[in-house]
C-alpha cells in the first residue's frame, strides 16, 4: 500500500505542477487512475453478466430435469465449472481495492491549504463545504445509477426491482459521507462517481447493441 501511496503522491505533485491548481490536480489524478482501472472494471462487468446467465441456466436445468436427479446433478456440475471461470473476474475487484485505497490516502494526506477554482467559495480544499453544495452534488450523483436501472433500455442485468428506497438510500449515504469531508475528498468522490456512471452507461449501450444477453 505504501508503494502505491508514494507513486500516487508523486503523480499528484506532477499534475499540480502542470495545472497549478490542487483541486484540478485531484480531478485529473482520479481520472488517470479510473482510466487505468477501466479494463479491469469492464472485465468485471462481463463476469457479472456471465454469472447471471449461468444462474438462469441452472434454474432452467432444475425445472427441466426435476424428475431425473442424476441428469440434473451432472448438468449443474457443468454449470458450476462455467461459473467458476466467470467468478475469476470478480477477483479484479480485490485487485483494484489497494489502488483505490492508495488514491484515497493520497488525497487525505495532501499537504496543502490552498483553494481551487473549481470550488471558489472555500478557502482551502482541506476544509469542508459550509454551503453544502459539494455534498448535495455528490448525493444527487449517487442516486443516478438507480435512475439508470429504472430505464428499460439500460436493463441488462437481472436486477432487483427498482423502488424509491433503493434510489434514495445511496444519496443519503453520499450526503453523510461528504457533509463534513474535505473538499478534496468531495472532488474525488464526485469525479470517480461520474466516471463510473458514464462507464456503466457506455457498457450497457454496448451490450444492448451487441445483444450480449
Amino acid at each position: 500500500m505504501n508503494i502505491i501511496f508514494n507513486l500516487l503522491g508523486a503523480l499528484l505533485n506532477h499534475v499540480f505542477n502542470f495545472t497549478g491548481d490542487w483541486g484540478i490536480a485531484v480531478v485529473v489524478l482520479t481520472l488517470i487512475v479510473k482510466v487505468l482501472l477501466m479494463p479491469m472494471s469492464m472485465k468485471q462487468r462481463f463476469s457479472i453478466l456471465k454469472q447471471q446467465k449461468v444462474a438462469k441456466k441452472m434454474e432452467d436445468i432444475k425445472i427441466r430435469y426435476k424428475n431425473d436427479k442424476l441428469k440434473m446433478e451432472k448438468e449443474i456440475q457443468n454449470c458450476y465449472k462455467d461459473n467458476l471461470k466467470s467468478m475469476m473476474g470478480c477477483l479484479l475487484t480485490i485487485i483494484q481495492l489497494p489502488i483505490i485505497g492508495g488514491l484515497y490516502k493520497t488525497i487525505i494526506n495532501m499537504p496543502v491549504v490552498s483553494g481551487t477554482v473549481l470550488i471558489p467559495w472555500v478557502a482551502s480544499i482541506k476544509l469542508s463545504d459550509s454551503y453544502f453544495i459539494v455534498p448535495i452534488m455528490y448525493s444527487i450523483i449517487s442516486m443516478l445509477p438507480g435512475l439508470v436501472n429504472s430505464i428499460d433500455y439500460f436493463k441488462v442485468y437481472r436486477e432487483v426491482q427498482y423502488n424509491k428506497m433503493s434510489a434514495i438510500l445511496p444519496g443519503v449515504i453520499g450526503l453523510l459521507i461528504t457533509i463534513k469531508a474535505p473538499i478534496a475528498l468531495g472532488l474525488y468522490f464526485i469525479t470517480s462517481s461520474v466516471f463510473s456512471l458514464v462507464e456503466e452507461i457506455a457498457f450497457r449501450i454496448y451490450i444492448k447493441n451487441k445483444q450480449f444477453v
